[in-house]
């Protein structure tokens, strides 16, 4: 009998991409980050499954030391599986892990009994103008023996006022298959592929902008639809601006109209008996910098939501050296890497322009907002980005955990004077950490409250091993 179901992962993040072949695998390897080793982030290739057109799965070895994130038709889009996993009891023996042929076979199940149902859309038009008929929704409900893929067409409602996507036509947001168990690969998955990266645009976008230039098969889209017309105008929804094509004063501040085919939803697998698991999908754009990691993650977002408290102990640190340690080497690794993937001068030169305008709508004098951040370098011989390379080269120390330690230890306060607290109010830009890079909310980007707290219980901890006057 089986007790309970659950699927893994329970949020998967697919990425767009026009490839037909899906990314390699890969992992995180081990980087040599003593003070003499090389800092680079390591990236280990690992066996690929891909899925035949009549379900079949095979197992593909890497191409040597190589991961391919790009072919000759553009970026392989990532492509995940969802594993259904369960608790199961036979003969009396309780047993939990992937489900399998094996495991439907001993409870007097089939693969026809396994139900998936996928649910995804793409809401960004819906969640601007509040129109039913903006919505772009698909779906797909296939048996555990169906295995073939199943494209997922994102269609606007008909029955609702002035729908975006017009009846007879479909935004593509992907496929899903359902691969074939077999003794190899007995567990049961489900793969969800995401769409290529298009925009699709309504039919009159020619006369309305000649910046925006789509082939003439992606214009099928409604004029009529409210998207089409939608300003932002005093909607603190839309807040960074920009958010839509058409939203600058050369093209008239008002939506064009276009849409792209990214999406989120819903994958939720049921067996007889009433029992179901649901995970979550997530399509995003192709990663231009696969091996460089931010320095603030989802992840650590999620754990801000859930584990903020724990940092906060005072004893957290004391009971959880090592682990603490760990995480602060995680944290400025990252650090490092985002380091590698930014044009630090030209976010320094807009910083500062920034905090200009700001001084300008507040009624304050421009220079000294202006001296808030760096000033242009003198020029170093052979080296164009004068402030990136300088940040590189002084960040390379910090992921050596002895420099970094040596550090805080030497420099009381140091957190206080070079790192952002966030949740403040200060809206200039400065030379604390993170320089010049800015946030989802439009003001100067900061860690997450768990990451700063831990940061500076971490020091904290250091500090008290310092002898005063040393």
């Amino acid at each position: 009998m089986i007790e309970e179901i659950w699927l893994h992962p329970p949020l998967a993040f697919a990425r767009l991409g026009p490839s037909p072949v899906p990314c390699d695998n890969y992992r995180w390897g081990m980087s040599d980050l003593s003070p003499g080793g090389t800092g680079k982030t390591v990236v280990e290739p690992r066996p690929s499954l891909d899925v035949a057109e009549d379900g079949t799965l095979t197992e593909r070895e890497p191409e040597g030391d190589r991961v391919r994130f790009k072919d000759a038709a553009g970026f392989r889009p990532l492509c995940p599986f969802f594993e259904v996993h369960g608790a199961w009891t036979v003969d009396g023996v309780r047993h939990t892990g992937p489900l399998t042929t094996d495991v439907l076979a001993s409870v007097g199940m089939e693969l026809a009994d396994v139900r998936w149902g996928v649910e995804v859309a793409n809401l960004k038009a819906h969640h601007c103008t509040l129109s039913p008929g903006d919505r772009i929704e698909a779906g797909a409900e296939l048996a555990g023996d169906d295995h073939l893929r199943r494209p997922l067409e994102g269609r606007s409602p008909q029955g609702a006022d002035r729908p975006l996507v017009p009846a007879g036509r479909h935004v593509p947001l992907g496929s899903v298959q359902v691969p074939r168990p077999d003794d190899r690969f007995p567990e049961l998955r489900l793969r969800f592929t995401p769409a290529t990266g298009a925009v699709y645009g309504p039919t009159n976008l020619p006369t309305r902008s000649r910046r925006f230039v789509l082939p003439a098969e992606r214009l099928f889209l409604s004029p009529d639809a409210r998207w089409c017309e939608f300003t932002g105008e005093g909607d603190p929804r839309t807040v960074p601006g920009g958010l839509f094509a058409g939203s600058r004063e050369e093209d008239g501040e008002t939506s064009l109209g276009l849409v792209d085919d990214v999406c989120d939803g819903l994958v939720t697998v049921t067996l007889p008996g009433g029992l179901s698991a649901r995970a979550r999908i997530v399509v995003t754009p192709p990663d231009f910098a696969p091996d460089r990691r931010p320095f603030t993650s989802l992840a650590d977002g999620l754990a801000d939501r859930v584990k903020r408290g724990e940092v906060r102990d005072p004893a957290y640190v004391a009971e959880h050296p090592q682990l603490t340690a760990l995480e602060v080497r995680d944290l400025f690794e990252r650090v490092l890497e985002a380091m590698d993937a930014v044009n630090v001068d030209a976010q320094n030169e807009r910083a500062t322009l920034e905090n200009e305008s700001t001084a300008e709508e507040l009624g304050l004098p421009t220079g000294p907002a202006r001296a808030r951040t760096f000033s242009p370098p003198e020029p170093l011989l052979g080296v164009i980005l004068a402030l990136t390379e300088r940040g590189r080269r002084r960040h390379r120390r910090f992921v050596a955990l002895e420099a970094l330690e040596d550090m805080f230890r030497e420099q009381p306060g140091l957190i206080e004077r070079a790192i952002r607290e966030p949740g403040s109010e200060d809206v200039w830009y400065d030379r604390r950490m993170p320089v010049s890079v800015r946030g989802s909310d439009a003001f100067p980007m900061h860690l997450t409250r768990r990451q700063y707290d831990l940061l500076v219980a971490w020091v904290g901890s250091l500090r008290e091993r310092v002898q005063e006057g040393t």
